[in-house]
């Protein structure tokens, strides 16, 4: 007889979880909306990128989405010369580990793409920054900082973990393809 989940979380019952079966599959629109909202919930993420004799770098750095397009600021340093001879990327997007029933983030495979101050999108980025910084303020006419560089991350393919879905009845990983 299979646990319910209250006496699964109950009992901390790691192994029940585990063995619970799959009993609803994700639709392809309910998997785009968690991720919408796990990715515009989290601001922080680890970017990985490598030049192509490098070692790989993994960078934390501070985001902000327009749907599944990521920006991220490029200052100069490591991962910019990466991302200028491999725009590959991978991000990572995760919950902080507070109990096994917690364990949830996301893995990203992107492509980079390096926007200066000359590059119209460049004002578009920005200004999707300054309104998440200052929702419900007047921006007036404020004008982007030049001489900076915005990474633009599209989005290839994401994969999901989240250990409470199958709490739902769900799988606990899906993948999510562009």
């Amino acid at each position: 007889m299979e646990n319910d989940w209250k006496e699964i979380v109950r009992k901390n019952d790691k192994r029940a979880l585990a063995q619970k079966k799959v009993t609803k599959q994700m639709s392809k629109d309910e998997l785009e909306r968690r991720i919408a909202v796990f990715i515009k919930n989290h601001n922080m993420c680890v970017l990985a990128s490598a030049s192509k004799d490098a070692v790989p770098r993994a960078t934390p750095l501070p985001y902000w989405a327009d749907g599944t397009t990521l920006y991220l600021g490029a200052d100069v340093g490591t991962k910019r010369e990466n991302i200028k001879a491999n725009p590959k990327v991978s991000v990572g997007i995760f919950d902080p580990r507070t109990s096994w029933l917690s364990v949830k983030g996301m893995q990203i495979t992107g492509e980079a793409t390096l926007l200066t101050d000359d590059d119209p999108e460049f004002d578009y980025a920005t200004m999707l920054r300054i309104r998440e910084l200052l929702v419900g303020e007047d921006i007036g006419d404020f004008k982007p900082r030049r001489g900076r560089t915005i990474m633009k991350v599209e989005v290839k393919k994401i994969e999901l973990l989240d250990v409470a879905l199958k709490l739902e009845g769900y799988d606990l990983k899906y993948v999510w393809e562009a």
